[in-house]
């Protein structure tokens, strides 16, 4: 007696289909990563004048090691 067996189909991206992505999932991706550059990178070119962003991350950033100066 012989037992054939059929392939099952695989789930898998079809050629030419579009994967949606929520608009809300964009702003979040900006918004983080302005937040990152203010954390990291802000020395006073984009807020001139308010150096409280640079005083408050100043030690974080060399406590992860992120050179600022």
């Amino acid at each position: 007696m012989t037992v054939t067996t059929t392939p099952s189909p695989v789930a898998g991206p079809v050629v030419g289909e579009h994967i949606h992505v929520p608009v809300w999932a964009f702003v979040l991706l900006v918004a983080s990563v302005f937040a990152a550059y203010l954390a990291l990178q802000e020395n006073g070119w984009l807020v001139h004048n308010w150096m409280a962003i640079h005083e408050f991350f100043h030690d974080g950033r060399h406590a992860l090691g992120f050179p600022c100066h």
